[in-house]
């Protein structure tokens, strides 16, 4: 029943130290019915919320009032829960997530929602329909997504972080129905070869001592990520945002030179680099716990092909390899892939040495980190000033705690949609490698904050695209 749904989200309240034992509970008697449970506390793959203001509309469109006829002031959840004409809870699970999922994800207007929830108040009592709201509403909700990962692995006995990978990968609403049939989930936890893979930045780290490992390798960014696939027949190469270029007939020699194994590979091209393609990691490891340092060595590809990183001891120690005005990233030696870019994998430092410059937002991106998670917007297209006008670079990442959102039109959330603004947009970003190559003009970076008093004179130029993030001798050479 529904109710134990809703006392489980009570408790998890008042002990949130207990969330991850609660939700086990909660779906342990509950096998064949986990998704429901899990979409019925968090739901990933659902943005859409109910405003306060939604709820009045709906409100107003259940009792026939007038908004002048209601306190202004008073809480909507207190005056929805009003409408309960019941004092225990009858609804099952199964009839609540129906109610949920068509209330968020088939109803357009508030008079089809008002539709639905006007059928749940002669089976729901007024406290439990006080957390359905809650579950409607855009309000913070006690659960998070790791609280929901960390019930379904214990309820199920397998590893919480395959339940993680997985979950990135096919969504948890396939993870819960293959769990409910004892079906392994082990098995999705890399990205298909010859698939797009989008690639996150490393975290930005401010101070050493939030560093969460030791032992390291220290690599100088010099240019574009991409990712290599290797397949039986073909070679196979995207970009950040998994958008495919094509391979040239001198690349493609090089790359056969290497005589890489079949998989994918994280690689590096800096153009006018003595190597322009170097392979950095592999992400289609034969055991999925493989450090990253043994996830080198088993490579056993030639050393010029292999990006070269120095090795440290201690995390700590970085700055005596290439002291503070250098950026830098860390990969931790015994870093577990995810194919997130978790702080406990790889850490960019010393980031606010980088050369921050002015460039302008030509709009953005939804992109799949996995192949089968929900887009994100979390990809922005740059253009620098070329005399009149303005040269698309390329594409790069974001601050989490920053929103371009207010900037865009409406447009619809689906995989590759491009977004266009509302108006001009001049952004900060810290560039951490740039330049020319067989591939365009391409800029690897992170937008850092809107710069609100730029215009397109500010911009970066491109005659300067080459040198942002290259160092000058006395002699005023590019080193």
């Amino acid at each position: 029943m529904y109710r134990q749904v809703a006392e489980s989200l009570r408790v998890c309240k008042t002990i949130p130290t207990k969330k991850g034992d609660i939700i086990t509970n909660l779906l342990l008697p509950n096998k064949l019915g986990q998704y429901q449970i899990v979409y019925l506390l968090y739901s990933p793959s659902n943005k859409q919320r109910l405003s306060d203001e939604d709820f009045r509309e709906i409100y107003y469109l259940l009792t026939d009032l007038y908004p002048e006829e209601v306190d202004s002031q008073a809480d909507i959840f207190e005056l929805f829960s009003n409408l309960s004409t019941t004092s225990k809870t009858t609804a099952s699970i199964n009839r609540v997530y129906s109610i949920v999922a068509n209330v968020l994800e088939v109803c357009g207007n508030n008079g089809c929602r008002a539709m639905y929830l006007k059928t749940v108040f002669n089976r729901i009592s007024k406290q439990d329909l006080v957390i359905l709201l809650e579950r409607l509403s855009n309000r913070g909700s006690v659960i998070t997504r790791y609280d929901v990962v960390k019930g379904i692995a214990r309820a199920n006995g397998v590893l919480l972080r395959h339940v993680r990978k997985a979950s990135f990968l096919i969504g948890l609403d396939r993870v819960c129905e293959r769990l409910s049939r004892d079906e392994d989930i082990a098995s999705l936890v890399k990205p298909p070869l010859g698939m797009p893979l989008v690639i996150p930045s490393p975290s930005i780290i401010k101070n050493v001592d939030d560093i969460p490992f030791g032992e390291c390798f220290v690599e100088i960014p010099e240019g574009e990520r991409l990712t290599l696939h290797i397949l039986k027949d073909s070679k196979k190469m995207y970009n950040s945002t998994g958008l495919e270029y094509d391979i040239e007939e001198s690349m493609n020699s090089m790359i056969e030179s290497i005589n890489l194994n079949q998989g994918i590979y994280l690689v590096e091209y800096a153009s006018g680099r003595d190597i322009e393609l170097k392979i950095v990691d592999m992400l289609t490891p034969s055991i999925d716990t493989m450090p990253f340092k043994k996830r080198r060595d088993n490579m056993k590809i030639p050393k010029w092909a292999l990006k070269q990183m120095t090795p440290v001891v201690d995390a700590s120690y970085y700055l005596e390899k290439v002291g503070t005005e250098q950026v830098a990233i860390l990969w931790n030696a015994n870093g577990i892939l995810t194919y997130e870019s978790t702080i406990y994998e790889s850490v960019l430092v010393n980031a606010h040495k980088v050369h921050k410059s002015v460039f302008e937002v030509l709009g953005g991106v939804y992109v799949k980190e996995e192949v089968h998670s929900r887009p994100k917007l979390s990809k922005w297209r740059l253009g620098v000033r070329d005399g009149d006008d303005i040269y698309p670079v390329g594409l790069v990442d974001i601050d989490e705690s920053l929103s371009l959102m207010r900037f865009v039109n409406p447009h619809k959330v689906k995989d590759g949609e491009e977004v266009t603004l509302n108006s001009p947009l001049y952004v900060n970003v810290n560039v951490i490698s740039s330049g020319w190559g067989d591939f365009g003009a391409y800029v690897q970076g992170i937008i850092q904050s809107v710069a609100e008093q730029a215009g397109r004179k500010d911009c970066v130029s491109i005659d300067e695209l080459e040198a942002l993030n290259k160092r000058w001798d006395d002699d005023g050479d590019i080193n």
